[in-house]
């Protein structure tokens, strides 16, 4: 057992590993302060590359903080000269990445004196640097992620297939990376964190392609996860506090936890109402209500009550299955269940109508508008209004994502400029494509 200073290091590596438990917990403010309380005690006997990294855990305490509630995103104000969160873990990464070259500067005064051992003493240290630099340097990754997720939700569609890959790349980048046991409790909440952005993100691109059982699982999975986390991070302080409605507003939990809630609980919403009919076909109607009416969304209600108020027809939403791999159509299929590619009218089901569709007269042309490539954009910016004066229905059309299309229908001739029917399905397209809750991602 090799001894530096005080301290061995075997005891250097429990003080660590405690500190990084703090970390897991949230509770940074402390892991900072216990860090600094350590460097400064070992101050006249730990050695240079001992206080090298207290202080870095120390700093990355901060940064660490800083992270979790988002301030990364935030703006600083006119004239507002501190540093960036980005700028404070890349500082970070260089001193860690350059800490031999440190250590040996720091050290070359002090070796006369007789208060350090063997430089090679250090070995495990800086062994523990690399492991804390990669880290680092996967938070920077992440950072960018969670940037490049903010911009995308500024604009028309989230592009949820390319955000997925990209935090599947760094999940699968850095599995191998940080894995001393010293690092156990950062190494899990960062396994947390990319898998439950990758559920939450593959639950939406198997939504847009009314995937019904690897929407589920992707769901099932991040809500499992994201207990597992809330539970990881409890402290004794935090554990009287709930999983229930109350959780989010009284949580002591991070900002970026709380944002993967609501992330989650959007998704649900959303999952319930792309497959609503599966899900009624398992329970009874008056449970179904109840189950929607808790959801962050009840977009069921919210047809319902917009199709009584306007007397519309129908409200629909309308999927472009051709294309689609292995499309099975609605509910669960059996994997090994044959895939009959769909024909026709029937490449374009309706996977959500209220009240259902009493006649496929007005199907062949509410086809040809939504599979109508040439009005893509008219579609994602604005509500489409079009009359069809054969069978005196009017159609307003609305692009929630690239295969599916809001539709309502009347009965008689309505007027393009009618503000309440354009408005109310606009904004519910906008609530669908999530973008909203993308963007809650940056504080405000």
């Amino acid at each position: 057992m090799t001894t530096v200073g005080r301290y061995s290091t075997d005891q250097e590596e429990a003080v660590l590993q405690n500190l990084f438990t703090q970390f897991s917990n949230f509770a940074y403010d402390k892991a900072k302060e216990n860090a600094e309380k350590e460097r400064d005690n070992s101050r006249s006997s730990g050695s240079a590359v001992w206080h090298l990294l207290l202080s870095s855990v120390a700093q990355l305490a901060i940064a660490e903080k800083l992270y979790m509630n988002l301030d990364f995103l935030t703006t600083k104000g006119f004239l507002r000269k501190e540093s960036s969160v980005r700028a404070t873990f890349e500082s970070l990464l260089s001193d860690l990445s350059d800490v031999e070259k440190k250590r040996m500067v720091l050290i070359s005064p002090m070796t006369s004196t007789g208060a350090l051992g063997s430089p090679s003493s250090d070995g495990v240290l800086l062994h523990l640097c690399s492991h804390l630099a990669l880290y680092v340097q996967a938070r920077i990754h992440m950072i960018g992620f969670y940037e490049k997720v903010v911009s995308m939700a500024l604009g028309r569609l989230m592009n949820f297939e390319e955000l997925l890959n990209q935090v599947t790349d760094i999940s699968t980048s850095n599995s191998r990376h940080f894995h001393h046991p010293i690092f156990t409790a950062i190494k899990t909440s960062f396994t947390y964190e990319c898998d439950i952005l990758q559920h939450l993100l593959g639950s939406q691109v198997e939504m847009q392609l009314w995937r019904f059982l690897p929407a589920l699982l992707h769901l099932h999975d991040a809500h499992s996860k994201l207990t597992s986390w809330h539970t990881t991070g409890q402290t004794r302080e935090s554990k009287k506090y709930g999983f229930g409605s109350s959780f989010l507003k009284s949580s002591p939990l991070p900002s970026l936890y709380k944002w993967l809630c609501q992330v989650k609980e959007a998704s649900v919403s959303k999952f319930s109402l792309y497959f609503h009919e599966t899900l009624l076909a398992q329970s009874s109607p008056t449970e179904m209500k109840g189950l929607m009416a808790r959801q962050t969304c009840d977009y069921v209600a919210k047809i319902q009550s917009f199709q009584r108020r306007s007397d519309a027809a129908s409200v629909c939403l309308v999927f472009e299955a051709a294309g689609v791999d292995d499309y099975r159509g609605a509910g669960y299929h059996h994997p090994a269940e044959p895939a009959q590619p769909p024909k026709g009218l029937d490449s374009y089901p309706a996977i959500f109508s209220y009240p259902p569709l009493k006649s496929v007269e007005r199907w062949p042309s509410i086809v040809m508008r939504v599979s109508d490539r040439t009005s893509e954009p008219a579609l994602l910016d604005r509500v489409v209004h079009f009359f069809d004066q054969q069978i005196g229905s009017t159609y307003f059309l609305c692009r929630v994502e690239s295969r599916i299309t809001i539709v309502v229908i009347f009965d008689c001739k309505k007027s393009e400029k009618d503000n309440h029917i354009k408005d109310f399905i606009y904004d519910l397209a906008l609530q669908l494509r999530c973008n909203k809750v993308f963007a809650n991602l940056k504080p405000k």
